[in-house]
């Protein structure tokens, strides 16, 4: 019986973790939101400097104050275009090789990699439609 209770504690908590790592950025983002482009990156940027100084953690402070300074020398709204493109057009080719690995894994009947290659082109699928809305939202 304590073991089920431990097991069902530990699902509870990483449930509970999992909806803060993913709540806290979509709250702490909410003055980027209504930015597009490089204006949102900007402000991203500027956001978790923000952060790491509050945080006193003087090496991100260094590397997010180049970052943001690259940011704004190099960043236009048509390289960001371009980059998602790129990004899009990679996740579509590891499905493909995702979707191959999963053909083979199921032809010898290897349940647990047939399992792992779903997942992965899920997680490909789920990378591509948050890319994609991404793209939209600089036009």
């Amino acid at each position: 019986m304590t073991k089920q209770v431990t097991a069902l504690f530990l699902t509870v908590a990483s449930i509970s973790v999992l909806f803060v790592s993913i709540s806290v950025p979509v709250f702490a983002s909410s003055d980027c939101v209504n930015l597009k482009g490089c204006e949102n990156k900007f402000c991203e940027i500027e956001r978790q400097l923000k952060v790491a100084q509050e945080k006193g953690n003087n090496d991100k402070v260094n590397g997010l104050s180049r970052s943001l300074e690259n940011a704004r020398e190099h960043c236009t709204d048509t390289g960001l275009k371009e980059d998602l493109v790129e990004e899009i057009e990679e996740a579509n080719n590891e499905i493909v090789k995702y979707k191959s690995d999963l053909k083979e894994a199921k032809e010898y009947g290897k349940k647990d990699k047939v399992r792992k290659y779903q997942e992965k082109i899920e997680d490909e699928k789920i990378k591509i439609k948050h890319l994609e809305d991404e793209l939209s939202n600089l036009d």
